[in-house]
């Protein structure tokens, strides 16, 4: 082989290298390069739709590319988190989380994705106040009136929840365990249809997250009850958790959920890319307008790393299971 052939080979080698090793890090270091996809497992104008869209809106601006909302509603948030979870790990399909991926795994004995193992949590950038309400002409004025009534009458006051399952249903049992109560269970599709039902009479109480309910609690259509988190969100609404305003009641804390929302990606998301989602989604949560658009619409903003939301819902997942099987939360 001549000198001159030899050069050749070298400097091709030196190119293939040079693009085998080289193209991936810089692809990743320049992130997000095109838009990307925020799969949304509940439908437009819902509960937690709403505060995606403030979520997505601001990454778009921070980043320079879109984040574009999916709405992929449906099984309890399971085919979004199923879509996701088997998405190519590139960093631009992502999942809104939610409690649901907490809860799944006791409800649905197939499950087709691991909360834990599937995913690459990026991080938590809200929770939001599940509230009791009433419809206004409820001639019961108080929670402890509507347990005494129901404990009197079983099974004629009835509550309304975006669906069995949901957070909300499971808030409602454990209210009718812990309480005594036989309050019946009605669910609807979505938070929007139950709220509907709740102003039109045809049901006495909703319960659901403020998002939804927020002008309806602004207007002074609902009578606000309780809360179900353990926790008050006096900077959001004026009312107490279930567990202050029942006199006698005693709900453990691990009962009390909370609602939160979060965003992750397929589990083999390279780390970095990853790392980049959560500087980008920490810092549009320091953004004041940004905090004061989710606390509008009833999301109390806050950041949760993707390692402590991973813990978080490692923590909540066996407390589901053992109060879904005990208040016996069946899906119809």
């Amino acid at each position: 082989m001549t000198n001159g052939m030899r050069q050749f080979y070298c400097a091709a080698l030196l190119l293939f290298t040079a693009g085998a090793f080289g193209s991936s890090p810089a692809s990743q270091t320049d992130f997000p390069a095109r838009s990307v996809r925020v799969i949304v497992g509940y439908p437009p104008g819902g509960t937690l739709d709403g505060p995606a869209r403030i979520v997505a809106n601001a990454l778009s601006q921070k980043s320079g590319q879109q984040f574009v909302i999916e709405n992929r509603p449906g099984a309890s948030a399971n085919i979004s988190a199923d879509m996701v979870a088997k998405a190519k790990p590139d960093g631009y399909t992502l999942l809104l989380s939610s409690s649901s991926l907490s809860s799944s795994g006791a409800l649905f004995k197939n499950l087709s994705f691991d909360p834990i193992k599937d995913f690459h949590h990026i991080g938590r950038f809200g929770s939001l106040p599940t509230v009791i309400v009433a419809r206004k002409d409820l001639p019961q004025k108080t929670l402890q009136e509507v347990i005494d009534y129901s404990n009197k009458n079983p099974g004629k006051l009835t509550f309304g929840s975006p669906g069995s399952g949901t957070g909300a249903h499971i808030a409602g049992e454990v209210l009718n365990r812990y309480a005594h109560a036989q309050i019946t269970h009605i669910p609807f599709k979505g938070s929007a249809q139950t709220l509907t039902n709740l102003l039109g009479g045809h049901i006495d109480l909703m319960i659901g997250g403020l998002s939804t309910i927020d002008s309806a609690v602004k207007g002074g259509q609902v009578t606000v009850l309780a809360l179900t988190n353990a926790d008050s969100y006096s900077d959001l609404i004026d009312a107490q958790p279930v567990q202050k305003v029942l006199n006698g009641t005693n709900i453990p804390r691990e009962y009390q959920f909370e609602t939160w929302l979060g965003l992750s990606a397929p589990a083999k998301t390279p780390d970095d890319v990853v790392a980049k989602l959560q500087t980008l989604l920490q810092s549009v949560l320091q953004d004041p307008k940004v905090q004061k658009e989710l606390l509008s619409i009833g999301v109390k903003p806050g950041f949760l790393s993707g390692d402590d939301l991973r813990k978080q819902i490692e923590k909540e997942m066996p407390a589901y299971a053992k109060i879904i099987k005990q208040v016996g939360v069946k899906l119809d």
